[in-house]
């Protein structure tokens, strides 16, 4: 079955996942079930944010903007946004990459931008050059805004089955009817060169360790009595 690369690539997704690879929305449903306990926490963190971004967001831009302070930045075009940035060279013989930089159509030939749909340090860095605002490109998804109204609503306990009202319809799930196949479980170890034997050569029998019969027609003593 062949699937469009928009449902599973980070690459293709539009900027729509923001760099999130969890496709299964009972995953996602679960995880936020485990941490209701924490939701009263998480509330609090919002209504007392005092950053642009939520926290760990804000934290991440930082180091970001750290980053993009080691960058050179060449202008091409400044009236359609489009630049040069260089990285710089690493102690360990990497970096000295170039990048080019179209910052009205948002793009960055890192792809970091795109996939994650946060500037990556390429943008910050010709933000310090031309003087822009960094938060400007920073997705309303990231605001403290919508921080806070995420945790706006209320989580209720759920109440005993016997507290449930009835709903006009049955919910009936049986287990799938699969029956297990007899089938000799496979060795997950690595096979070498020993394990491998010649077709062409006699079987040798396991107790005896002679050729040219097997255990069940041996009649010659064991190795612990010769």
């Amino acid at each position: 079955m062949k699937f469009d690369a928009e449902k599973w690539t980070l690459l293709h997704d539009g900027g729509h996942r923001h760099g999130i690879m969890t496709t299964s929305i009972s995953e996602a449903l679960n995880s936020v079930l485990k941490k209701a306990r924490y939701f009263h926490q998480h509330r609090e963190g919002a209504k007392n944010c005092v950053h642009p971004f939520p926290t760990r967001i804000f934290d991440k831009f930082l180091g970001i903007e750290l980053k993009s302070r080691e960058h050179k930045v060449t202008t091409y075009n400044p009236r359609e946004g489009i630049y040069m940035v260089k990285s710089p060279i690493r102690v360990s013989g990497t970096g000295n990459n170039i990048y080019t930089l179209r910052l009205n159509n948002k793009f960055c030939s890192c792809g970091k931008w795109q996939t994650y749909t946060l500037p990556c340090s390429h943008v910050l860095a010709v933000c310090r050059e031309n003087g822009s605002r960094t938060d400007s490109y920073v997705p309303e998804l990231y605001s403290r805004q919508t921080y806070k109204k995420t945790y706006q609503a209320n989580f209720h306990p759920v109440l005993s089955e016997n507290f449930w009202r009835d709903v006009p319809f049955n919910l009936t799930f049986y287990p799938p009817n699969m029956k297990k196949e007899r089938v000799r479980k496979q060795s997950k170890r690595f096979q070498g060169e020993i394990d491998y034997r010649n077709p062409d050569s006699p079987p040798r029998c396991g107790r005896c360790r002679m050729s040219g019969h097997n255990r069940k027609n041996c009649n010659n003593p064991g190795p612990s009595n010769v």
